[in-house]
């Protein structure tokens, strides 16, 4: 990734404000890759449910919150973010597998770029109107991936959280209950409350939904 690229990703880590750092990576990944266009979308683990958030096509900037979409009745983008891998498709493979009122506006090619954080998918992006050479180079991918989970890594702080820590507080903001937990993290439901309740000791609140939302408001997690 040339030096340029990586200058601007430090930059857009640094943004507090989550719209406008992925309205920033948008607009980076339009400029730094062969593609015209890039649509992001919150992703929840639990509901397998995607939300719009902005689009971009030649440095417009458009607001797409009416869309919302159970993923797993589109199979690349399910399998995509099920397996937490960046994935190309071809024409062929979008008309057959996506809805027709989203497949007719994809042109001609598409990447599936998943946002992870601690190894949980939070979110995933959409590339498409690719300019580049052909055949697409598959080093995109890893190129893509990287670029938009590195800005949405929380940045180390001061008497942050332990990373067993800063895992469980990520789960539950996402909704997982502490026997699902246990499991992910091969532990005992024990340990996890052990953690929770060291969590809410360091952050300074009175209990877990407040953990949550100071945790945010931090950066340490999504």
């Amino acid at each position: 990734m040339e030096h340029s690229m990586y200058k601007y990703i430090k930059r857009v880590a640094e943004v507090t404000d989550l719209r406008k750092k992925a309205e920033l990576m948008l607009r980076g990944c339009t400029h730094y890759f062969p593609f015209d266009r890039a649509l992001l979308f919150t992703y929840s683990p639990l509901s397998h449910t995607g939300e719009g958030i902005f689009l971009i096509e030649k440095d417009k900037l458009y607001s797409i919150e009416n869309i919302k979409e159970d993923v797993r009745r589109i199979f690349p983008l399910h399998q995509s973010l099920t397996r937490n891998r960046p994935v190309f498709i071809n024409r062929e493979e979008i008309i057959d597998s996506f809805p027709a009122k989203y497949a007719e506006n994809l042109e001609s090619t598409l990447a599936i770029v998943p946002i992870s954080l601690l190894k949980i998918v939070v979110g995933f992006v959409l590339v498409d109107k690719y300019t580049g050479e052909y055949p697409f180079s598959k080093n995109y991918l890893s190129l893509l991936s990287h670029y938009f989970t590195s800005p949405f890594l929380p940045a180390p702080k001061e008497n942050s959280l332990s990373k067993r820590e800063t895992e469980v507080l990520q789960y539950l903001a996402n909704g997982y209950s502490i026997k699902e937990m246990a499991s992910m993290m091969s532990v005992s439901a024990f340990t996890v409350r052990d953690y929770l309740s060291s969590v809410v000791r360091k952050l300074g609140v009175n209990h877990r939904t407040e953990a949550v939302a100071v945790g945010m408001r931090k950066g340490i997690i999504l």
